[in-house]
């Protein structure tokens, strides 16, 4: 990706010019405010900038901010990729991170999880579709949508089969600040920390809970794919708005207070979740690494997009069909509701089974609509 030179040149002005006569905004600041906007902004960015590499323990120019994860996954290909490329992605996992590279053109390949690994990745099953072709593995860690942790060592040996094709490894890591640890010895870390080809990318959103920010980042220790990542900034967004910028730096420097009390709603869930599960034999699961859902696995015979109308319809309960996350037969079920909520919804998901495997009782049988039609 060629870099934007008007863009380049806008952007460098330096302390210590002080007739800056490039700008084309009338900024809203006083005549006799000696402070050009533009080194503020940069003050703001500067700052999320440090604060992010500051947490993962990297250079700052390792870092590139973007509005929210959303688009991290289009600023990272765009970066990466061109017509005619091919990619790898997990399956089931987060609609935009397949969607996303068929909409730039590139073709792409599947590897999956299954519930029968424990959600699980395989590596080998990543070695049997690279081609000479493959420029990126797109993953999730925390898995989304099981919550499942990646180790270390099989970020490292997917990173390892991905580079010897010339690939990157891109993982979204939205999840992961529910048990974040730069520590060797770590079931899980961020992926820019393990492999030299991995980009990290995640935001204020989850771990933080701060959605409205719109405020993401992508990390990686490659020169050049840092390079590519700043140079796409230029043709997406150029930069984020300051006051947010602001605003996720000093969240970032006070994360441990947001997933403190983020953890601690996850576990109170989390323990609801256990004993119903302990007592519903009729369902399977993998319990998570951390964070606030996981995936159930419904009985033989039981349609997931059927269960979840059947449980709104009838019982006022919202889950998330699996056929809609690549995951068919199971549901994504929440579980960071208040402990009442969470217990009666439960309760209402046993009285969908008993009703589904045997028989509604009701004289007016609920109609499923199938959500994927909705416009």
């Amino acid at each position: 990706m060629r870099p934007l030179e008007a863009a380049s040149w806008a952007l460098s002005v330096v302390p210590g010019a002080r007739y800056d006569l490039s700008r084309s905004i009338a900024s809203q600041r006083r005549d006799d405010d000696d402070e050009p906007a533009a080194l503020a902004w940069d003050e703001a960015e500067s700052s999320l900038v440090h604060a992010v590499a500051d947490r993962y323990d990297v250079e700052p120019g390792q870092v590139a901010l973007c509005p929210g994860a959303n688009q991290a996954i289009v600023h990272a290909l765009i970066a990466i990729l061109r017509p005619g490329d091919h990619v790898v992605v997990e399956r089931p996992t987060y609609e935009p991170l397949f969607r996303v590279p068929e909409m730039l053109g590139a073709s792409v390949a599947r590897i999956d999880r299954r519930i029968e690994d424990g959600w699980q990745l395989v590596p080998e099953r990543l070695a049997k579709v690279l081609t000479p072709r493959t420029r990126a593995v797109v993953l999730t860690n925390l898995h989304s949508p099981s919550g499942v942790a990646c180790s270390p060592r099989t970020l490292a040996e997917i990173a390892s089969l991905a580079a010897r094709v010339g690939a990157a490894l891109l993982v979204d890591e939205v999840l992961l600040d529910h048990a974040f640890d730069l520590d060797p010895a770590a079931a899980c870390r961020p992926a820019c920390t393990v492999a030299d080809n991995a980009i990290s990318f995640s935001s204020t959103s989850k771990g933080l809970g701060l959605p409205e920010l719109r405020v993401g980042w992508l990390v990686t220790r490659d020169p050049d794919l840092a390079r590519g990542l700043r140079i796409a900034a230029d043709y997406l967004h150029t930069r984020l708005p300051a006051a947010t910028a602001r605003l996720a730096a000093h969240a970032l420097r006070h994360i441990d207070e947001f997933t403190l009390r983020a953890n601690r709603i996850a576990a109170a869930g989390r323990r609801v979740v256990e004993r119903w599960a302990q007592g519903e034999p009729r369902i399977e699961w993998v319990p998570p690494h951390a964070g606030v859902h996981t995936l159930v696995r419904l009985p033989v015979g039981v349609q997931d997009l059927a269960f979840a109308a059947h449980l709104r319809a009838r019982y006022e309960t919202q889950v998330i069909p699996g056929s809609v996350l690549e995951a068919p037969q199971c549901v994504r079920l929440g579980f960071a509701a208040p402990t009442q909520v969470l217990e009666q919804g439960l309760a209402n998901f046993s009285a969908t089974l008993d009703d589904l495997l045997g028989g509604a009782t009701s004289d007016r049988p609920p109609t499923y609509d199938d959500p994927r039609d909705a416009a």
